[in-house]
């Protein structure tokens, strides 16, 4: 970020704490003015002023958590307005929250809804005024982002265009990039043909490039999240030239540079308390479901072994950072049967005993791994654990999956389970990988729930 948007974003923040006060001071006189119709007076003017510091800090700081002091180079006015709503909305619960639980600051509940609608009217206003004096910024030249752009074709010149035509984006073209053995051309519209495809690091390194636009539609799926991973420690953003009819019917989430529709690869990070959040919510989740499931548990291991079977398969599988942990499952397979052969692709396997395949179908024999949950070992929801020959044989952009901990359930299992090909399940997984939150751990969840009742792709 340029220093000239650095100060403008200081001042905005602190125009904006001044409006938060204008708008507190604004509710209580609002309020002090409906003493007599309400027969109800108001506390004293002096608490109201003291607890400035408790309403305005939390309501800023809201307010930058939901990004709304970084200016996206793509985005209209009404989408900043959505943000400033959102902002004012959880800015007003949690000053309700201060008020519930600080009892002794004896906010009025008039003047804390009027405040929250004083404060969002008062930044909406303030919003639209810095977004209009960044976007002044970029055109004039003083904050370019520099880019390249993956491709050489039509797309790629039609998107070249467009930013040429917008300068409040604030992107300067680097160059281009081209796939195949050699370079066709030096330059394309004026702009450096800058090298291949596969030399993207290089060169993002050498021109300080912080955003690649990928305008090659004939680009496997496979490279593009290869190129993804090689410059993820750079800090480079990658976004997807697409047909925008196929991303609206998708329901994904798009910027647009005029009329053309880019989708961005994942999110900038997961939130600080994602991790610390989740582990709470995996242990009480393992936790809970040993103590539901601890009957049917001990039913299940007493059925196998009057069978005369050892109820527990201890595995190894490869963990977060590449770690190897002992993951527990019920058994299901025959005791002869190699523990690390390919695991059964349908339902008639020879290999699976009678009992093991209902075990399988109804997805029981999952329940033991609650127990590597509970240890930190694995967790409710991640990539499925793979046996280390099987990490083995990985590429560079399939090892992303060892970066997060592994889990009994995921986005592979619900959009089909085990009906969906290998590499399907690890594209699934890498998407869950760059958008992971509590929230999409909570839907897949309940989706399991009802893949497991349908007995959709188990067995």
């Amino acid at each position: 970020m340029g220093s000239g948007l650095g100060r403008l974003r200081a001042l905005h923040v602190g125009t904006d704490a001044v409006l938060v006060s204008l708008g507190w001071l604004a509710a209580y006189w609002v309020r002090f003015a409906l003493n007599e119709p309400l027969g109800r007076p108001i506390n004293p003017f002096d608490w109201y002023v003291h607890a400035l510091p408790v309403v305005v800090v939390p309501w800023i700081a809201v307010g930058w958590l939901f990004g709304i002091y970084h200016g996206p180079r793509m985005k209209t006015g009404i989408d900043e307005l959505q943000k400033v709503v959102r902002g004012a909305a959880l800015g007003l619960l949690v000053l309700g929250s201060i008020s519930f639980f600080f009892r002794e600051f004896h906010f009025g509940r008039t003047v804390v809804v009027l405040s929250a609608v004083f404060s969002m009217l008062l930044q909406g206003a303030s919003r639209m005024v810095f977004l209009q004096l960044e976007r002044r910024a970029r055109r004039a030249g003083g904050c370019d982002v520099p880019v390249l752009i993956i491709g050489a074709g039509v797309p790629a010149i039609r998107l070249l265009q467009k930013l040429q035509d917008n300068p409040e984006t604030g992107y300067r073209v680097a160059g281009f990039l081209v796939d195949g053995e050699e370079v066709p051309e030096k330059d394309v519209a004026g702009h450096p043909v800058l090298g291949r495809v596969d030399d993207l690091r290089a060169i993002a390194c050498e021109h300080g490039v912080r955003e690649v636009f990928v305008a090659l539609p004939s680009l496997e799926h496979t490279r593009m999240l290869s190129l993804v991973l090689a410059c993820e420690d750079l800090g480079v953003t990658f976004r997807v030239v697409t047909n925008l009819f196929e991303v609206l019917t998708a329901g994904t989430q798009i910027d647009l540079v005029d009329d053309l529709p880019l989708v961005r690869l994942g999110r900038d990070r997961v939130h600080a308390l994602y991790a610390p959040a989740k582990r709470a919510f995996d242990f009480l989740g393992a936790l809970i479901g040993l103590v539901v499931a601890a009957p049917l548990m001990g039913w299940v291991a007493l059925r196998l072994k009057a069978q005369g079977l050892s109820p527990f398969f201890v595995q190894e599988r490869v963990g977060e950072g590449g770690r190897i942990f002992r993951m527990v499952k019920f058994r299901t397979l025959r005791p002869e049967v190699d523990p690390y052969a390919v695991a059964p692709r349908d339902r008639e396997d020879a290999r699976i005993t009678p009992y093991g395949r209902w075990l399988r179908v109804s997805s029981i024999d999952e329940l033991p791994q609650l127990w590597n949950v509970l240890k930190g070992e694995m967790s409710l929801v991640g990539p499925r654990p793979e046996m280390p020959f099987i990490v083995e044989q990985y590429d560079e952009w399939q090892r992303r999956r060892l970066t997060v901990k592994p889990g009994i359930t995921g986005l592979w299992q619900i959009l089909g389970r085990k009906d969906l090909p290998m590499h399907e399940n690890l594209q699934y997984d890498f998407y869950y990988i760059r958008n992971r939150s509590l929230t999409l751990d909570a839907s897949i969840l309940v989706r399991t729930v009802g893949a497991v009742l349908s007995r959709r792709g188990a067995f």
